[in-house]
């Protein structure tokens, strides 16, 4: 069974994990959305320079660039996609996470298909917003 959206939606995923990336991918390319990955933020800030995308799924322990950074960055730009952290670590304070709005907050492990589903269904709510 797939969950019908309106239009294809655009999920932007920034992970520096080759395997988080791909998997993740596969698991939101099978619920029909379009997905574009970068492996640092940096490379995210670039792509959204001269993109849009629907939604973004970041890590937040990166080399480089934070996805704490990326977001921020986002926000200077005045760029509000929403979007969900994942880490790792399940040390960050959620106050300190909350204040940069995510639509949620993601711990590995997890299952990518019930992920991408989250994903997909907060891409539903903001289809029925449009």
């Amino acid at each position: 069974m797939r969950l019908k959206v309106k239009a294809s939606k655009s999920v932007l995923i920034v992970d520096d994990e080759t395997d988080v990336l791909e998997l993740f991918k596969e698991s939101l390319e099978d619920l029909s959305c379009q997905v574009f990955t970068a492996n640092d933020g940096q490379k995210a800030l670039s792509f959204l320079a001269s993109n849009k995308v629907d939604f973004i799924v970041t890590d937040i322990s990166m080399p480089n660039m934070t996805g704490l950074e990326f977001i921020s960055l986002l926000h200077e730009r005045s760029d509000l996609t929403p979007f969900f952290f994942i880490t790792g670590y399940h040390d960050y304070p959620r106050e300190d996470l909350n204040r940069y709005k995510p639509r949620a907050i993601i711990f590995k492990p997890f299952d990518f298909a019930e992920a991408a589903m989250l994903v997909k269904n907060h891409l539903m709510r903001l289809s029925k917003n449009d």
